[in-house]
């Protein structure tokens, strides 16, 4: 007995060795994603995370399950999953962020970002960095970085936008009060159409026009009921990179640069994708019959001034930390 007992420690102690030796237990990240699978033109959102599972998997032995077509639930549900744990990873994005980080509004501002680059530099900068950080104190997600949602979103409609002055008495399909507040200064009425029911109330004429990015236009054929697209470049769409912190905390050094790296590849293959498709977009609405107006720095100087200080008043009222509009409007005027 007394060598049996001995063996048992002896074998228990190496057991316990070998663990403490062996390399962390593979990790599986599953992300759930809005969009099918296969989609044209929006490879933008699900080519990034595509890229970030090839180059996940090629440099660890970490897996990921990319879910598909909204499988996991709306993206507010989805970004809850992640904040509890139950997901790694969601393409929930600026607007879905707001409604448990309500600061993020303020890259909302109307006119904030003269180009994509300008906006690329002040996510990347001190101002992302730091707003990336009260997201992560806030809410327990980490922002691995910042995607672009196709770009700026513009205005369309029936009939030509080329001022203000146009907008007066069309019914708009916009959400958040970032987009109705200045929709309703410039003397049309806002309305909160689902995405979903879009197609068909512009058809029926339950609104007159929306804004989205050109991508997204295309998506859900806008161009058969829209004959008219204004490049109004008003407000810059992205989303947050995001990822549980609850997870990455709990991989090892190793396995987090690699996360880290997986994120940046997966952001430029983003950036670069959505560069293209937003001008292969703006040519095909074209090509379906769509007026393209391209507006003069003196028309949008117009809008910028006719949207954002009624922005700016809500969101001062609004946001938890007023002093990041000046911070943000800094930061953009030191990245040009």
């Amino acid at each position: 007995m007394r060598h049996t007992r001995t063996s048992l420690v002896a074998a228990s102690a190496a057991a316990a060795a070998v663990a403490l030796a062996a390399p962390a237990m593979a990790q599986d990240i599953t992300v759930g994603l809005s969009l099918p699978e296969t989609i044209e033109g929006f490879d933008f959102v699900n080519g990034m995370y595509e890229t970030f599972e090839e180059h996940v998997e090629a440099n660890s032995d970490m897996t990921v399950e990319l879910i598909y077509g909204g499988a996991l639930g709306a993206p507010n549900e989805r970004l809850g999953q992640m904040r509890r744990g139950i997901l790694e990873m969601t393409d929930a994005a600026d607007g879905n962020y707001a409604t448990i980080y309500p600061d993020i509004q303020v890259l909302n501002m109307p006119y904030l970002f003269p180009s994509e680059q300008v906006a690329w530099e002040v996510l990347d900068g001190p101002f992302g960095d730091a707003m990336a950080g009260d997201i992560l104190e806030e809410t327990g997600i980490r922002v691995l970085g910042w995607w672009e949602s196709g770009g700026f979103k513009h205005f369309s409609a029936n009939t030509a936008i080329e001022s203000p002055e146009d907008m007066e008495g069309l019914k708009m399909r916009v959400l958040g009060p970032l987009a109705t507040i200045p929709v309703e200064a410039m003397g049309a009425s806002a309305s909160p159409v689902s995405f979903g029911e879009l197609y068909t109330a512009l058809r029926t004429g339950v609104v007159d026009g929306q804004d989205n990015s050109v991508a997204t236009f295309n998506l859900v054929n806008l161009y058969e009921v829209q004959s008219h697209l204004s490049l109004t470049g008003h407000t810059y769409a992205f989303g947050p990179l995001g990822m549980s912190d609850d997870f990455y905390s709990g991989l090892t050094a190793e396995q987090q640069q690699v996360i880290d790296e997986a994120a940046e590849a997966a952001i430029a293959f983003n950036r670069e994708a959505s560069r293209e498709i937003e001008a292969e977009a703006i040519d095909f609405a074209r090509e379906q019959g769509v007026e393209i107006i391209e507006l003069s720095d003196e028309q949008r100087a117009a809008f910028r001034e006719a949207m954002r200080p009624v922005a700016i008043d809500w969101l001062r009222e609004n946001i938890e930390t007023p002093a990041l509009i000046e911070e943000a409007i800094a930061a953009v005027e030191a990245a040009q």
